[in-house]
């Protein structure tokens, strides 16, 4: 692939199927690219004009004498192909398709974008698209869309990144910010994704100084493991915010073992979410406030959050809503206290959240803005107001405007609840681009998202993809027992002694009957446990109907005693590699359903995490007086799990259960694998 800048900042731009007819997209986006003020060569390719929007005008690419950087094609998809060819041969690497008709309209369209993806790779083409709304980039005054693009002045300057998948999705946010004093650097519509995806685009980001929040609209991810390595470091610099569709479970059919049904996939995407770094949001709405509260790069030194209020309602439900977030509001200083204590009346509170009271003046607010924003530990502030009687409104409004420019490195971000009395105010503090919410829940939720990652951008682990092995020829299904035991054992990984002479074996004892058809032990009453001696297994082998199976044979073990029991698995997903599940285990997991999933790195602190997670682990330390079980051995054990999956990429599914958790150490006393 050829650097994406050469994409995103072209110096010559020809527009395939461009019209003299307005009516056309081909018009609009020739229109757009002019209004834009783009400086570089613009070439028309139309098969009959000669001249449109007073451009000269070119029956074929093959007509021009230079190389053209990028190429539009909005043509009909039929003609997309033949079109492609000429592009590919007049030395033009870099494509935006907006013609539709392709993957998402059936048969026909699915197998004309596998012809795109073929000639993509045969030509080495960026193809965006098709079925895209196109691309803007603000910095090199390029709008290839047909959506307009905002040519007053953005004072809040032109800093969000956005990409989406929907391209209705992409034009509504367009729309919306159009009046919002919000400026994109970089708008990216997907579409189909039949060549350059999402992860193309952050290596740009990655050193793109004008863009300090990246927003992404995905419907699926492409290319996982990349796609976390990217957005991972991405999100150590600046905010990444991703509303994916298709979080939830639903159509999609778990598998049939414990690791699968614990690990589904729609529960797979929302935990590597989780792991990206990025900010998750919930809706449309979280995303556009989100757009609103991110002006410019900070770095806060402090996560927690201060509010102001005149009412003693907003407080409570503001208070309730940060606990709800899991949002700290810090106590104040006793330095802080004491001046705050000087400016409310005798009856009031100098705490956090800080109440001014009703009578509140602008004067009161001015005096309790300065002594919190003078404290260096108050790095957020939200300042509420309802309109009452004696409240100036608009002159707090001037007020706290002029203290967000003197306090420049602080986040200060304000909810004006109310409708009529305070519309002049709310065009203040748009004016000194403080973020106004209508409802204090709105802002505490969009402040939460932000908050948590500034507290955890400098301590993000960069994602590293899973290392690719070579499949080691095995047939898919399922290991055989005893194999999978010497694999195990290999990778150091501590295994029940196992047995299939029952000469030696101390009792009490378990028995298991392993085949190649038995991959559910419980459910095939293949398992037998605490057998008191000989004679009890005696009577369990003979005229066993399990052994009498092709390829089914007896396996004894000596009970466990003392360990708790857990469950530790992985599932190979299709997109993201590995995921590993650790919880409860024995024969009541998919009861209790206490488990969690990480992606399989090599991270003891990642493990330690997701085990302290977990409702077992008050157990796993000692409850009630109990000494406890060997956490670190555990931990070893899990990491010996990850080393063994991150190696050995023919295995699918990996089920220990249960995992015996010891005094001292760890030992395994079941296991499945299937490749």
């Amino acid at each position: 692939m050829n650097q994406i800048s050469s994409f995103l900042e072209p110096k010559s731009v020809a527009i395939i199927g461009a019209s003299s007819n307005p009516a056309k997209l081909g018009w609009q986006i020739l229109s757009n690219l002019k209004q834009a003020g783009f400086s570089g060569n613009v070439y028309p390719i139309n098969l009959k004009e000669s001249q449109i929007l007073g451009y000269q005008a070119y029956s074929s690419i093959s007509e021009l004498a230079g190389k053209v950087d990028l190429a539009v094609v909005v043509i009909p998809a039929p003609l997309v192909l033949a079109e492609l060819k000429k592009i590919a041969q007049a030395d033009c690497r870099n494509v935006i398709i907006i013609s539709a008709g392709f993957g998402e309209a059936g048969a026909a369209g699915q197998k004309m974008e596998k012809e795109i993806k073929a000639l993509a790779r045969e030509y080495n083409l960026n193809i965006l698209g098709p079925n895209c709304l196109g691309l803007i980039n603000y910095n090199s005054r390029l709008n290839l869309t047909f959506a307009k693009m905002q040519k007053e002045e953005i004072k809040k300057g032109h800093n969000i990144a956005f990409l989406s998948q929907s391209g209705a999705i992409g034009s509504a946010v367009l729309d919306w910010t159009a009046n919002k004093n919000i400026g994109f650097s970089l708008f990216v519509s997907l579409g189909n994704k039949a060549g350059l995806d999402e992860t193309d685009f952050f290596e740009y980001l990655l050193a793109d100084q004008k863009t300090d929040l990246v927003v992404l609209y995905l419907e699926e991810i492409s290319s996982g493991s990349k796609w976390l390595n990217l957005v991972s470091r991405l999100s150590k610099i600046k905010p990444v915010a991703i509303l994916k569709a298709g979080r939830t479970s639903s159509g999609i059919s778990a598998a049939k073992s414990h690791t699968g049904s614990l690990a589904g996939d729609a529960a797979i995407t929302v935990m590597a979410l989780g792991r990206s770094g990025a900010i998750v949001l919930r809706d449309l709405n979280e995303m556009f406030n989100l757009m609103r509260l991110v002006k410019k790069p900070l770095d806060l030194k402090n996560s927690g959050l201060h509010i102001i209020s005149n009412a003693g309602g907003p407080v409570v439900l503001s208070a309730d809503e940060a606990a709800e977030q899991g949002l700290a509001l810090p106590d104040l200083s006793p330095a802080v206290s004491k001046k705050i204590a000087k400016i409310l009346p005798s009856f009031g509170h100098a705490r956090n959240p800080l109440d001014v009271l009703g009578d509140a003046t602008s004067e009161r607010y001015s005096q309790a803005l300065e002594a919190l924003l003078a404290e260096p530990a108050v790095s957020a502030l939200l300042v509420l107001l309802t309109p009452q009687s004696g409240t100036d409104s608009q002159n707090i409004a001037e007020i706290i405007g002029q203290y967000s420019l003197k306090y420049p490195d602080k986040l200060v971000v304000t909810s004006f609840m109310g409708a009529l009395a305070i519309s002049a105010s709310k065009k203040v503090l748009a004016d000194y681009l403080v973020p106004n919410f209508d409802y204090p829940e709105e802002a505490i939720r969009v402040l939460a998202h932000y908050l948590k990652w500034q507290k955890q951008k400098k301590s993000l682990a960069v994602y590293n993809p899973e290392a690719k092995a070579n499949f080691n020829g095995r047939k898919p299904g399922l290991w055989d027992y005893l194999e999978s035991q010497e694999l195990l054992a290999q990778s150091g990984i501590q295994t029940v002694k196992t047995v299939t002479k029952f000469s030696q074996l101390k009792y009490p004892a378990a028995v298991k009957i392993v085949g190649p058809k038995i991959v559910h032990k419980s459910e095939a009453q293949a398992i037998h446990l605490n057998i008191p001696n000989a004679a009890g297994l005696k009577k369990i082998l003979s005229g066993n109907k399990l052994l009498k199976q092709a390829g089914n044979y007896a396996v004894a073990q000596t009970m466990v005693k003392d360990g708790l029991e857990l469950i530790i698995g992985c599932k190979r997903d299709v997109n993201f590699g590995p995921v590993i599940v650790i919880g409860w285990g024995g024969i009541y997991t998919e009861i209790i359903k206490d488990a969690r999933m990480f992606l399989a790195e090599d991270n003891s602190k990642i493990i330690l995490a997701a085990l302290k997670d977990l409702k077992v682990y008050n157990l796993l330390r000692g409850a009630r007086g109990d000494k406890g079980y060997d956490i670190a051995a555990l931990v070893k054990l899990i990491g010996q799990v990850v080393k063994l999956v991150r190696s050995h990429n023919e295995i699918k599914e990996l089920d220990l259960n249960p995992v015996f958790v010891l005094r001292r150490g760890a030992l395994v006393a079941d296991w499945r694998l299937i490749s």
